[in-house]
Order: structure tokens, then sequence, then C-alpha cells
């Protein structure tokens, strides 16, 4: 079952992408509750997952940070590949009460891969391994249509914002673009 989760989330990608221009493609996201109604992505979803450095993350993380971005990317996509050294910089330059992680959906097979990159491009962020975690498919991966795609939670996991799929494009750099993007949700929970 978690094999045909995987080739199911890997077409999904595959299938779509950032808009025509270019630019991020912004969309709600939201997550079932079973019944066909949607609610927001939270704490009513628990997970446990490894770093690709053997580091356990719970969805605990949330709460130490008003707000946590999650950045979902696989090594086998050109467009994740090319942001890596804008994550590493907007990394660098995140408010205190902002947090991060990073999510890859990469095979199992290609995690020494991913992390190999994740060193080559100086990123010393979190990563999490997304497919090694139940939770995290079923709290928001599952509903990941391309990749890159990044999520915004508040510190109790609800999602804050619609969900950016693509790399983002400004007048000036990728991490100056999600900085913005972050300013935009601190002003929208009122913790800027």
């Amino acid at each position: 079952m978690k094999k045909l989760i995987a080739v199911l989330l890997i077409v999904l990608l595959l299938a779509a992408g950032c808009g025509k221009d270019g630019s991020p493609v912004t969309q709600d996201v939201p997550a079932e509750n079973g019944s066909g109604e949607t609610e927001s992505v939270g704490y009513a979803f628990t997970f446990s997952a490894q770093t690709l450095d053997g580091e356990t993350v719970t969805e605990e993380f949330f709460g130490r940070y008003d707000l946590t971005m999650i950045n979902v990317w696989a090594s086998w996509c050109p467009p994740c590949r090319g942001e890596l050294d804008e994550l590493a910089a907007l990394y660098g330059r995140l408010p205190e009460n902002v947090g991060f992680l990073s999510v890859t959906v990469d095979d199992p097979a290609d995690l020494v891969t991913a992390s190999d990159l994740l060193k080559e491009h100086g990123c010393a962020f979190p990563c999490l391994d997304g497919q090694g975690s139940e939770g995290l498919m079923k709290g928001f991966l599952g509903k990941v249509q391309a990749i890159p795609a990044t999520l915004f939670l508040d510190s109790k996991g609800n999602q804050v914002g619609k969900w950016i799929v693509g790399v983002p494009q400004s007048t000036g750099s990728v991490s100056d673009a999600y900085l913005t993007q972050i300013e935009n949700r601190l002003q929208e929970i009122g913790k800027s």
C-alpha cells in the first residue's frame, strides 16, 4: 500500500507544476476529516518522522514557532534542485519566530542522493523523509499536487494561506520572495 501511495504521489507531482509564465501557483489544499468536509491542517494529524541525519521530529516542532515554512521537494526534480541555494540563504535570514522544515518525497533508495545535495548546497535546515512517515502522508503530503510545494503552518499546526507550488519569482531573489510570503503570513496571524 505504501508503494502504491508513493507511485500515485509521483504521478501527481509529474502531472502538475508551475504556472505557464513560470510564476508560482497558489492553491487551497484542505485536509479532509473523513466525512468529505474540510478542516485546516492541524494537530488533528500527528507524525513522527526521521530527518536525513537520523533525528526524530514530531508535530510538536510547530509549537516552537509562530509560523513554520515546510518545503516539499525531491532530488530528481530540477526546479527543486534549482532553489536549494536560495533555501539555504533563506534559512539563515529567517526571523526568530519562524521555523523551517524540508520534506523530501524521494524513494528510500534515493535518500543518500537527497542528503548529498543538501550538503553540496550548504543546507543546514532539517530535512524529513516524507515517504517514511505515514503521519506526514495523511497530514499533508498526500495532498501535494506538484513540487516544489511550500506550506505554512501556525504554532498549532493550522494552515496559514495557500500553498505555493513551484519556485516563487520576484524582482529580487527567490529567498526575498519567500521572505515576503513569510511576512504576509505572519501579518495574517497577527505575529508580524
